[in-house]
């Protein structure tokens, strides 16, 4: 079947979306009315119990369409009886602080039964997209522009991602690439401050170097107004291809990035973008901190693994600002990139979804990116998300903005919504403390109706999500992230809903090192939320002997406020900064190579086989089962390589380490550079092979179960907590320093 025969196809079930979404909404309303039929308590219990039960073992056949549908419908069908159930029995009025307090905890279970049913609907058939080839006639090819926004990263990181960008695999004839310098605009070249001009100007002269020596085109502006948008938009007066590949300063492209994107255009003339997966070959603070890397699927996996595969399928997968292509024509049809918000790439995914035009999602990571080092710098990139998201809520609702079909509208509505759960997580931390210190009626239920209604809802709730995203996040990592978000994101959110404009773009630091172990000094605001916890559970432990006839429900507050209690460890866990001295990731990898020792005069003194064990730009790690002496200072050493072209790379190299192991030898090693040219090729060593990316995700893309993540995720949490408060009690009662190496 032809590209274009898929793509016609694609289409065609998508109009039949209107008859889906008929058959849907009719089940919807048949579940609607089921779960508001009074039954008797013991029906509802046995009734409960059943569909839990099938739901647990439904989870067997996840990969078939049918059995999803039927998984969800069930779901909804007990979420739906639950709140049936809490609304009229269980708000009632007994005092106006006890039904405020009340009223808060409602607000954020609707909350977070919105997202569970707009979870559903949007991950009810994820898309699987296939590569679209290009046509066998080369001149059919679409040109394509890239470009490289940069604002304050250092040079070195950005070198890599422009040498990456040069040797994509793509005619020559049709390829142009421009680095867009947001931190060397002529505002800046004049600033007040000698600091800030000598700093652009030394920036502007290395850069323009740089795109000199790669064949490159130099952009910079006036000032940074729009920030990112901004800088895009500047560019499109100096660029005209028919398509733009955008990729962040520190995002590495595959040689075959363009070769997998390209073709869906030629396939599809109202398609607008094709996004690929940002994939991070570096921990983010929380999985450096709580030794998750590398052990389970990463935070972004969820979002990258599922959630856009999901989107896909209503047409309504968005633009994540890069790792994407998009068509040049669809972005003038706009009057070039949205900025209104801080998050210009969804803003314009919106639009433009408005305006007609289609989106794909390819789930193939091509490019290599880096995730923030510290906590202060993830924060940063999450709030500006967050405010972000809320802005787009404001400026363009998706409920209300004209273009879009209804499912898109709630396919936008879902991912705008998410980003209010600071205000629901906040208030399920506080909340057990209104009934533990104050005896507040906050929900009013005796015990054999939390086991008929709440216990069955809850499970439901961990068995969906595990259903949907068991491969892509663990259980109670969702809880931990959002918790270590929710003190510091609630307050953002609060400030766009106060004044909508108000935001400004933020750049996420990249690249950054730390050299001791230190307690973020963003952890002051969960010192609090433990110690109010903790004395919650004290409260309710003194309650629990005074008041036998409440200790059923005492009892299960307790249970809801030690929940608590981890969580908030373990997100102090993530705030104990460990070291990071490494400039540029080490990439686990296994590649055979020969050591290959030379003299003066180009004759092979030795050749040793090796297998690298991983890569990176500042150094690499080799295993042999012979031992390799250090080289003469007349011997030169190098690594050959066959690369997947079946071609053998060379490449110069220096022994820097070596360690005995029980079944051979552990040598460190550099990979040596002096000139462009043979910093070009390590590059391409590092991140030209997708496949790399794609055999990475697929190992940590497993479910071990659901009871052994649980497991995993509660040792490594209460671990990495109790070793913060060893650490805090050193600073205090110990040594004085605040950063005191480790």
């Amino acid at each position: 079947m032809s590209a274009i025969d898929f793509s016609k196809r694609r289409f065609a079930a998508i109009d039949l979306f209107p008859v889906a979404g008929a058959l849907l909404t009719s089940l919807m309303i048949a579940a609607l009315g089921l779960a508001s039929l009074r039954v008797d308590s013991a029906l509802q219990a046995s009734t409960s119990a059943l569909l839990v039960a099938v739901l647990f073992l439904m989870r067997q056949a996840s990969g078939r369409d049918f059995v999803r549908v039927v998984f969800l419908l069930v779901s909804f069908f007990i979420a739906v009886r639950y709140f049936s159930w809490r609304v009229q029995f269980s708000l009632r009025y007994e005092g106006l602080p006890n039904f405020l307090a009340a009223l808060l905890l409602f607000a954020a279970e609707c909350h977070g039964f919105m997202m569970f049913t707009l979870t559903a609907f949007i991950n009810i058939r994820p898309l699987q997209r296939r590569s679209e080839p290009l046509p066998h006639n080369r001149t059919l090819w679409p040109s394509v522009d890239i470009v490289i926004p940069t604002y304050d990263e250092p040079v070195e990181l950005v070198k890599i991602t422009m040498a990456a960008a040069a040797q994509i695999d793509y005619p020559r004839n049709k390829l142009r690439i421009y680095l867009l310098d947001d931190g060397a605009t002529q505002a800046k070249l004049c600033s007040e401050s000698m600091i800030v001009r000598q700093t652009a100007l030394k920036r502007r002269k290395d850069f323009q170097a740089l795109c000199a020596q790669m064949g490159m085109t130099y952009l910079s502006r006036s000032d940074n107004r729009r920030a990112k948008a901004g800088n895009l938009n500047a560019a499109l007066a100096h660029i005209a291809s028919e398509l733009i590949l955008v990729l962040d300063a520190d995002h590495a492209p595959a040689r075959d990035i363009l070769l997998k994107t390209a073709g869906a255009f030629v396939a599809d003339d109202r398609l607008f973008l094709v996004q690929t997966p940002h994939f991070f070959v570096n921990p983010d603070p929380v999985e450096r901190n709580l030794s998750l890397f590398n052990r389970m699927p990463s935070e972004s996996a969820m979002f990258y693994g599922a959630i856009q595969k999901g989107l896909d399928f209503w047409q309504a997968s968005f633009f994540c600002g890069s790792a994407a292509v998009l068509r040049r024509k669809a972005i003038d049809d706009l009057g070039g990139f949205e900025g209104r918000s801080i998050t210009e790439d969804s803003e314009t995914a919106l639009l433009l979804h408005a305006r007609g035009w289609r989106s794909h999602y390819l789930m193939q990571p091509l490019v290599a990116g880096l995730n923030p080092e510290t906590f202060t710098s993830f924060m940063t990139q999450r709030m500006r998300w967050a405010q972000g998201m809320v802005q787009n809520f404001i400026f363009h609702n998706p409920l209300l903005t004209r273009g879009l079909n209804w499912y898109q509208r709630l396919a936008y509505l879902s991912s705008m919504a998410f980003w209010f759960f600071p205000f629901a997580r906040v208030i399920f931390l506080i909340s057990p403390g209104f009934f533990l210190f104050f005896d507040m009626k906050i929900y009013n239920a005796n015990f054999d109706e939390l086991l008929t209604y709440t216990l069955p809802y809850l499970a439901t709730t961990i068995l969906m999500t595990h259903f949907l995203f068991g491969k892509v996040r663990w259980a109670l990592v969702s809880e931990i992230y959002e918790t270590l978000q929710s003190l510091f994101s609630i307050r953002a959110v609060w400030a766009v809903l106060r004044n909508p404009d108000q935001p400004t773009f933020k750049v996420t630091p990249k690249a950054e090192t730390l050299d001791k172990v230190f307690i973020s000094p963003l952890a002051l605001p969960f010192y609090w939320t433990l110690a109010l916890t903790a004395g919650a559970i004290i409260a309710g432990g003194v309650r629990w002997f005074h008041d036998p006839e409440h200790r059923e429900l005492i009892a299960i507050t307790l249970a809801w406020a030690a929940f608590n209690f981890f969580i908030v460890m373990s997100a102090l866990g993530a705030l104990l900064e460990q070291r990071q001295r490494r400039l540029t990731p080490r990439i686990p990898v296994k590649i055979g190579a020969t050591w290959c020792r030379e003299n003066a005069k180009g004759d092979v003194l030795h050749q040793w086989p090796v297998v690298i064990r991983d890569l990176s730009m500042g150094g690499s790690n080799v295993f042999t089962k012979q031992a390799i002496p250090p080289a003469s200072n007349k011997a030169v050493d190098y690594l050959d390589v066959i690369d997947p072209s079946g071609q053998v790379e060379r490449y110069r190299i220096k022994q820097v380490t070596r360690h005995t192991l029980n079944d051979g030898f552990s040598l460190g090693i550099k990979l040596c550079y002096t000139n462009l040219e043979e910093f070009s090729r390590i590059v391409r060593l590092i991140y030209g092979d997708s496949e790399r990316w794609m055999n990475m995700q697929f190992v940590l893309g497993t479910d071990p179960g659901l009871l052994k993540t649980v497991a995993f995720v509660v040792r490594s949490g209460a671990a990495h907590g109790i070793h913060h408060f060893e650490r805090l009690l050193k600073l205090t009662f110990g040594r004085n320093s605040y950063d005191t190496q480790v």
